[in-house]
């Protein structure tokens, strides 16, 4: 009798994964087909609205308190409350980086059956170098191999975006404004009726009298003050047609920005000011070979002294030159992140060459150093270093320099768009890890898809495509001018 039971139920078994195996394949090969009836513009579109739907619920469906009076901090884990959120989009999760494996599939098989290269494929093997050369150095040549199957997710869904080969951005654009405009409107509303969702205090930032920061509907207000910025710039590039959308989506963004006291927002608003804003001003109306030579060596050099700049201050505190400063600026070294750049260094060098693997800032060291609401080294380079050494820092430094050399490259021609996005990412990484320990829903994933999708369009378009397009709105008249925001959106990065 028991052996007729154990037989029964593991024939149960059997037929349950056979069963879904079954629907999981039918699944996959219905939304096979049924991507096949969207537009790439339509296919982005409903990966940032996923992306920024799993971010906000992630967050909003837990029970934080940020009031630091109301709870217990003798016997608080940080992000314990993120617990729920984080379980509630998992599924979410799965859901989208299983859709992005097949569309990254379809599109691997269409390129291959594409007659012309793409522009953007060195774009492709800078991405691919990064993501899947560090995670075979973590898992097989770092000080503590480890393979973190999560860190697959994110790539396969910024694979899957390089494959959509969009002809105009306006849509995604507007689908980007509106998602942050649900972020920084909803966390401005929150902080009315519920302040201690979303208000962390007592906390002093840089606004006299105001002793508390906004952290919104994310984790930190170093999270939701950059997504703001993204929003003024996306706003600033790509106009709303009616003029009063136009003002709320400015009015909520630079509210948050403020309130968030963000300074790695801050910096990084500067950047953009700097490194586009000034150089878009200065951008003659017809450009000759030597004077949009001219130009790119300007813009050259304005980044290149603001990312110097950037470097000197990280190796000033990195490395103990700072204290005097420190002090004069009442900065609390970056607010403790100097004691995490000396362990995350001191451990790379068990490895310098590979590094100490994925889990340099996992749970073991948490409790070894005592900082358990320490998830990463707070610094994208430091923490690459650490978990992949020199090697993975190399790798890392391709990348970012390929999208660099794109958003110079195509300056004139996206007027300026990736390299405005590209300042906004790289600012985060003085003070944040985004690229990998984020996750798929957060929104330094709906950034880096952006930025993605503005590079591949700029290296994709013909060189001349602005001005042809330019010219012909011209001709158009006021018909043109009054198209739907999906067209006029794309004629400015064009």
């Amino acid at each position: 009798m028991e052996a007729l039971i154990a037989i029964t139920l593991v024939a149960i078994l059997l037929a349950a994964i056979v069963l879904a195996a079954l629907g999981v394949s039918l699944a996959g090969l219905l939304q096979y087909r049924l991507s096949e009836l969207l537009t790439p513009e339509a296919r982005v579109v409903a990966v940032l609205g996923v992306i920024a739907a799993g971010a906000l619920l992630s967050v909003v469906l837990t029970s934080r308190t940020l009031d630091d009076a109301q709870r217990d901090l003798a016997n608080f884990i940080p992000f314990e409350d993120y617990a729920k959120g984080f379980a509630a989009s998992r599924w979410l999760s799965l859901l989208l980086v299983g859709a992005a494996l097949i569309e990254a599939i379809r599109g691997s098989l269409a390129a291959g059956r594409a007659a012309v290269p793409d522009p953007a494929r060195p774009l492709l093997w800078a991405m691919f170098a990064y993501y899947v050369g560090t995670l075979f150095i973590q898992g097989a040549a770092s000080e503590h191999p480890a393979f973190p199957h999560q860190s697959l997710y994110l790539p396969i869904l910024l694979l899957a975006v390089y494959y959509q080969r969009i002809e105009r951005l306006g849509a995604v654009f507007a689908a980007a404004k509106w998602a942050l405009f649900a972020l920084t409107a909803g966390s401005l509303a929150f902080a009315a009726v519920a302040p201690d969702f979303v208000l962390h205090r007592p906390e002093p930032g840089l606004i006299p009298g105001i002793q508390w920061r906004l952290y919104g509907l994310t984790e930190h207000a170093n999270t939701i003050g950059p997504a703001a910025l993204l929003a003024i710039v996306l706003e600033l590039h790509s106009p709303s047609r009616n003029r009063t959308l136009r003002a709320l989506h400015l009015a909520a963004a630079a509210g948050v920005l403020l309130l968030a006291q963000s300074r790695t927002a801050w910096a990084a608003l500067l950047a953009v000011i700097v490194c586009v804003g000034v150089p878009l001003a200065l951008l003659p109306a017809r450009r000759s070979a030597e004077r949009e030579s001219s130009f790119r060596r300007a813009v050259w050099v304005l980044v290149v002294c603001m990312v110097s700049g950037i470097a000197a201050a990280i190796s000033l505190f990195a490395f103990g030159g700072g204290e005097a400063l420190v002090r004069a600026l009442e900065l609390d070294t970056f607010n403790g992140r100097r004691q995490i750049w000396e362990l995350t260094v001191e451990a790379w060098r068990q490895n310098p060459l590979f590094g100490y693997g994925a889990e340099v800032w996992g749970t073991e060291r948490q409790w070894q150093f005592h900082l358990f609401h320490v998830g990463h080294a707070h610094n994208q380079f430091v923490q690459t270093l650490g978990e992949a050494g020199l090697a993975g820092l190399a790798l890392l430094c391709l990348y970012v320099g390929v999208l660099l050399r794109v958003a110079i490259f195509r300056f004139a021609a996206s007027r300026g768009i990736v390299l405005a996005l590209l300042m906004i990412l790289l600012a985060r990484f003085v003070t944040e890890a985004p690229m990998r320990s984020e996750g798929p829903l957060s929104w330094s994933a709906f950034l880096h898809v952006l930025i993605l999708v503005v590079a591949c369009h700029a290296l994709r378009r013909p060189g001349g495509a602005a001005t042809l397009e330019s010219r012909t709105e011209a001709a158009a008249g006021p018909a043109a001018r009054a198209a739907p925001e999906t067209g006029a959106g794309a004629l400015r990065v064009a």
